[in-house]
């Protein structure tokens, strides 16, 4: 099986960055200029709004006759738009010919007649308001960096047409710095969440590199398991084979001598084959063909095979075996369960002992317990109990309680010790009630 590269994860994760980054400045990009949009379109509505509310209040009439600027109607006129001024926040007010000459201005008291290059640059604006009603001109900087936009509206006559004056009013653009308190502050979210999900890609990076060594150590140790499985199974048929000629030789052998060494190694054959069958056992696992069955049917062979391997010496109770019914391989379980159950009785068969089974359905769990008063597992085997091969016994295998767990975890369960000392042991084994 080929795997990916071990930079593989952290191209996935840089590319997820780059791609959710893209996606946020683009949204940002988006936000920005819906919002900018809409500071300027308000800004819009406020310059046309106070020049038509001011035109309004001006009489085209009296315009024609004025002279000069220190007229009372100027002066009228004058504190008209710097009342304007005052309280719509505008910085500048003025009334102007259609050619551009000033007739009023709230900056200048003396500039009637004159033209201004403020409002002089807007001469097409100021056109247009004549034919098409109030505008308002671009977003503009002057010479002190200040930013600011225009809007014009005509004075209307006594017969509601544009006469040729109009009002011109100078408002400065103040949502920029809020323009470029929002710029900073998208820029920030994006630099944020940038720098956040490059670490989370990162860390993605690294379960991810982790996952696929996990594979490949796991795709490694399956090939060695049908290798190893393979080879047993080719090793048990000539142990078959050598057994039936061992026991045929020895019915011709005569000699107590001879007799004996063919016991031997029928007894040696007899434990070799049993080696390859456990490993078979443990290579293959759970077969997968699940039944329903009550859990003291489940039990029940398991707590048989105990009592007869402990002999009379061994007591076994089988205590609180409720008859719930379990969907399970029954046969993974049994050999799991037996494995532990003979695994105790064989402990105890010396020197004689009690060993309990209990079991509970609770949930989506089973849970099966032995305990046994025996004399405990020597301390410098508990360590390896579950590796294939470790044993205290001197005629075991070591695959007994590998098996077992093996065959839970694949029934979706496990085998753990509780306790091990000198008052006895406690193993506990669990399954899933119902399989997938």
């Amino acid at each position: 099986m080929e795997m990916p590269g071990k930079h593989t994860g952290v191209l996935l994760g840089w590319a997820f960055t780059m791609i959710m980054a893209g996606a946020l400045l683009v949204g940002a990009l988006a936000a920005y200029g819906f919002i900018k949009s809409g500071y300027e379109e308000q800004l819009d509505r406020r310059l046309r709004s106070y020049a038509a509310t001011s035109a309004a209040s001006i009489s085209a009439g009296a315009l024609d006759q004025m002279t000069a600027e220190d007229v009372p109607l100027a002066d009228l006129y004058r504190e008209r738009l710097k009342a304007l001024k005052k309280y719509s926040g505008v910085r500048r007010a003025a009334i102007l010919r259609r050619d551009g000459t000033l007739m009023v201005d709230t900056e200048d008291d003396t500039a009637f007649g004159t033209r201004d290059y403020g409002f002089a640059t807007d001469a097409n604006e100021l056109e247009q308001s004549f034919t098409e009603g109030p505008v308002a001109t671009i977003v503009y900087e002057d010479e002190g960096g200040r930013v600011y936009r225009n809007g014009f509206a005509p004075v209307l006559d006594d017969e509601g047409n544009p006469s040729e004056f109009a009002v011109a009013v100078e408002l400065e653009a103040d949502y920029t710095d809020k323009l470029d308190a929002v710029a900073w502050t998208m820029g920030l979210t994006v630099a944020c969440v940038f720098v956040v999900t490059f670490a989370a890609a990162l860390l993605l990076a690294g379960a991810w590199n982790r996952l696929q060594r996990d594979l490949a150590k796991q795709t490694r140790l399956a090939e060695q398991a049908q290798f190893s499985a393979g080879m047993a199974h080719q090793i048990k048929n000539p142990l078959a084979a050598l057994r039936g000629y061992v026991e045929l030789l020895a019915r011709g052998l005569h000699e107590p001598a001879q007799k004996q060494i063919a016991d031997k190694l029928v007894s040696e054959i007899t434990a070799l084959d049993r080696i390859v069958r456990d490993f078979l056992q443990f290579s293959r696992g759970a077969h997968g063909s699940i039944e329903r069955i009550t859990l003291e049917a489940a039990l029940r062979p398991v707590v048989e095979s105990a009592r007869s391997t402990g002999g009379s010496n061994v007591e076994v109770a089988a205590l609180n075996l409720p008859a719930v019914e379990v969907e399970v391989d029954s046969t993974a379980l049994r050999e799991a369960l037996s494995n532990v159950a003979v695994n105790a009785a064989e402990a105890l068969r010396e020197d004689g002992g009690k060993l309990t089974v209990r079991a509970n359905a609770n949930g989506r769990f089973v849970t099966v317990e032995f305990e046994d008063n025996g004399p405990g597992i020597p301390e410098e085997v508990r360590p390896g109990l579950f590796e294939p091969f470790v044993t205290g016994k001197a005629d075991g295998t070591g695959l007994g309680l590998p098996i077992a767990r093996r065959l839970l975890r694949d029934l979706g369960g496990d085998l753990e010790m509780v306790r091990s000392d000198s008052t006895g042991t406690m193993f506990r084994a669990t399954f899933v009630r119902e399989a997938d």
